[in-house]
């Protein structure tokens, strides 16, 4: 029986990686995940394990879904 924490593991996530060298910026696309929620998962775990706090833009702002 697979629990949640497995739940999401055997997808494929793709990433295009850009940066910067004037502003010394980088820019991630993350691809290939089963649902927002999954995303919103996946995006605190990787800012909680790259020491970055992070809060979804929904979580600042209050924005209509657009469809």
């Amino acid at each position: 029986m697979m629990n949640e924490k497995d739940k999401y593991t055997d997808k494929l996530i793709t990433a295009m990686v850009f940066t910067n060298e004037d502003t010394n910026g980088l820019v991630i696309h993350m691809n290939g995940f089963e649902s927002q929620e999954h995303a919103n998962k996946f995006c605190k775990k990787l800012m909680k394990n790259s020491g970055i706090e992070y809060k979804s833009i929904r979580e600042v702002f209050d924005f209509p879904t657009i469809h």
